[in-house]
């Protein structure tokens, strides 16, 4: 399977073309992780749904912080909501958290520690290994949630989850200046970085489980 990562759009009509541009290179799935919006309307996110609707390539999609709750209701209505949800494709589950951990900003989709651990913690198909973990929100205390001021701004409940569940995969977004991988455990940890700048990634699973992941730029 050829999963096609992107993250971080903020409302940039930019962002939209450059997911275009990314999805004419032939992917089997789709996997959007929030910030679609930039502190709403939630029906900004329209445009490009429908977009992706006409193409026919499964999708699954989380909100982000920068995002209205309100985005959870067109999320649904287009049948790619991950929020909070287990979703099966071949075979491959999708487990997905939108929103962040507390920010200085009082963004719309924020969530306590203790929240983020409850949510993670009702998702009970994780119990298998062939499962991908969809965050806005990166872990904590790595090369994915470090800011430009070096300072580590993830959840810690987020690492924590992975620490303990180990999934094939751990894709988030958030902060921008932290694109990259790393491995925790077993787990393949990605931020793509965001597609309002022309960033996105590619995460390969093969036949036997085996994990590529390439970042993209146009």
């Amino acid at each position: 399977m050829k999963i096609l990562v992107a993250a971080d759009f903020h409302g940039a009509p930019n962002a939209e073309t450059n997911l275009s541009k990314f999805l004419k290179r032939g992917y089997d799935c789709l996997v959007l992780i929030g910030d679609l919006t930039n502190f709403g309307p939630a029906n900004l996110s329209k445009s490009m749904l429908e977009r992706i609707k006409t193409m026919g390539i499964p999708t699954f999609a989380v909100p982000g912080n920068c995002d209205p709750k309100e985005i959870l209701q067109v999320l649904e209505k287009y049948g790619v909501n991950l929020h909070s949800k287990c979703e099966q494709l071949d075979n491959i589950t999708f487990v997905g958290l939108g929103g962040s951990n507390l920010t200085p900003f009082n963004t719309p989709f924020e969530l306590t520690e203790a929240e983020i651990q409850e949510e993670l913690a009702a998702l009970t198909c994780t119990t298998g290994t062939n499962w991908v973990l969809v965050t806005h929100a990166p872990p904590h205390g790595t090369k994915l949630d470090q800011s430009d001021e070096g300072t580590h701004v993830g959840s810690k409940s987020i690492r924590k989850f992975i620490e303990q569940k180990q999934p094939l995969v751990a894709l988030c977004g958030h902060v921008h200046e932290a694109r990259n991988t790393e491995k925790l455990g077993r787990t393949l940890m990605v931020n793509p970085g965001p597609i309002s700048k022309g960033y996105a990634a590619e995460i390969t699973v093969d036949k036997n489980d085996e994990i590529q992941a390439k970042l993209l730029e146009l």
